[in-house]
């Protein structure tokens, strides 16, 4: 039953540490250099912190 577990979480480590380079070369492939990358990926990364921000905001005035 832990073994179970144990082998998803080991997945779920490995497909983190391979989705940079797997996102880089499609964004390569699509036609964006590394540089369109880099600025897309930080804008997608400043909006989910952003959109983190308010739901926890929000959250907190819930809870008052």
């Amino acid at each position: 039953m832990f073994e179970h577990a144990q082998g998803a979480g080991e997945y779920a480590g490995a497909v983190g540490k391979a989705a940079p380079p797997i996102a880089v070369s499609t964004a390569a492939i699509a036609g964006l250099s590394l540089q369109d990358w880099v600025l897309v990926a930080t804008l997608a990364y400043t909006l989910l912190q952003i959109a983190f921000l308010v739901w926890k905001f929000f959250r907190d005035q819930d809870r008052g």
